[in-house]
């Protein structure tokens, strides 16, 4: 039986297909082709070693199936001949000739526990903790002289850029490395790079698209500097959207933000703030109000006021949430947000990759200019490395905050500013998304790029015996 995949990989691609070593590690930037490619040798893997045992592992269970189980289904019909049974929920592809896929979650240590692997994948390896790959999945390898690839953008320099040290320069037996940046890619315009140094601070563009290494120590906004103040600015309300950011508190700080937005020039000027103690809830709104006129502005000015989570929590004083208080008044939206993607943003606002800024602070936001000047990451307490959190030392992080708040509600950032890297499709994008339905005559699941209520409804196999 004869199968012929549609992939066609780009240069940089046949060149680590075509490495024989056992254990290979891909450094890559964002759609460099990381995800599609060593998909594709896992699944010639399966396709060529009757009895193989072959893992895919991501950070998570959702990603996955979002980006590991995503790619196998857009094959689904073409190796369906060689595929014995297909358990979607379990993410598990049984294959004719006695090899078996699987799709992982590096969040679910359990069921990581065994031996015999012959193929693994990780997938954004950088965000797996070290323990998973050096206790648990290189061990399985050892039994059967399983073979492995090590995938990831850079995630600091953690055990991923050790592991990228030690194998460079490769092994003559047992490691070879291939770095990736983004622009390997053909399909990565010079235009789509432009807009994402001008959409990215400096140091995110040279992570996630040159893929390089980076120390994530010292200040979050080193780039914050006096460029970034102003001693002049005069609120324009035919000219500025305006909008909050809170952070509420009341032993610590309450801390909140004014800005004003120019959608023509895409700036953001800070233009005043609040930062105080056992403030109750009627004082908060009475200072708010407060600011607003001594800028010639209204209450009903303000287009949204951006919350933390946190808000929804009941104020023994008033009896009823900060979030249902100000409610009263205006607008107001406090969903959750992830922490890493916010400050990413905030930084390409700060001076994005192209050397711009679009985010200033008028010089009577002290308590703004402070916090940001002193907000620094966090170490962990095993080892120097640093994780994409800033430290909550209740000093510096109350109107950092606060700023995140307004910036990550307010600006799209989902293009660019992730937690994981998103893969380049190589298929036709016009097409429908894939879908699972059951064959009306053998009743096994097939995958479609038609609606449910379309056809076809039966799959290859018994549309081809009629």
């Amino acid at each position: 039986m004869k199968i012929v995949i549609p992939y066609s990989p780009l240069e940089h691609q046949v060149t680590m297909h075509k490495d024989s070593t056992r254990f290979k590690l891909i450094v890559g930037g964002r759609r460099a082709g990381k995800s599609v490619s060593c998909f594709q040798e896992m699944l010639r893997h399966c396709l060529s070693t009757p009895t193989a045992m072959a893992w895919w592992i991501a950070p998570t269970y959702s990603e996955a199936r979002e980006i590991g189980y995503e790619e196998f289904l857009k094959y689904f019909e073409v190796i369906r001949p060689a595929i014995r049974q297909v358990h979607h929920s379990l993410m598990r592809v049984e294959f004719k000739n006695g090899a078996k896929m699987y799709f992982k979650g590096a969040d679910r240590k359990d069921s990581l526990r065994g031996r015999g692997l012959t193929f693994l994948v990780i997938d954004e390896a950088a965000f797996v903790p070290e323990d998973v790959w050096r206790k648990v999945l290189r061990p399985a390898l050892s039994d059967r002289g399983g073979r492995a690839i090590l995938i990831s953008t850079p995630n600091g320099k953690n055990w991923f850029h050790d592991q990228y040290l030690m194998a460079n320069p490769p092994s003559k037996t047992a490691w070879n490395t291939f770095f990736w940046p983004s622009y390997v890619n053909k399909f990565m315009t010079p235009e789509e790079i432009q807009v994402a140094r001008e959409e990215l601070s400096d140091a995110d563009f040279r992570q996630e698209f040159m893929a390089e290494f980076l120390t994530k120590a010292g200040q979050v906004y080193d780039d914050f500097s006096e460029e970034n103040v102003l001693s002049e600015f005069i609120v324009d309300k035919t000219k500025h959207e305006i909008f909050i950011g809170v952070d509420f508190g009341y032993a610590n700080p309450s801390a909140a933000c004014f800005m004003a937005v120019d959608r023509e020039a895409n700036t953001v000027t800070q233009f005043d703030e609040i930062y105080k103690e056992r403030m109750d809830m009627p004082a908060f709104q009475a200072k708010i109000t407060e600011i607003l006129t001594n800028h010639e502005l209204r209450n009903r000015d303000v287009k949204v006021i951006y919350t933390d989570p946190a808000g929804n929590a009941e104020e023994i004083t008033s009896g009823i949430s900060p979030v249902d208080f100000l409610r009263k008044t205006w607008t107001v939206i406090n969903r959750g947000t992830r922490i890493a993607p916010g400050l990413s943003l905030l930084r390409s606002f700060i001076k994005n990759a192209n050397g711009r800024r679009k985010y200033f602070v008028h010089d009577r936001c002290r308590e703004t200019i402070r916090s940001f000047n002193g907000y620094t990451y966090k170490f962990k307490t095993t080892s120097e490395e640093i994780d994409e959190e800033a430290l909550k030392d209740g000093i510096h992080d109350h109107m950092c905050d606060a700023v995140r708040y307004f910036f990550v509600n307010e600006f799209d950032h989902a293009k660019y500013v992730a937690d994981k890297v998103n893969s380049t499709p190589y298929y036709d994008t016009t097409k429908h998304a894939i879908i699972i339905k059951r064959c009306t005559k053998c009743r096994n699941p097939f995958a479609s790029r038609t609606s449910k209520n379309e056809p076809p409804f039966q799959c290859k196999g018994c549309s081809d015996d009629e």
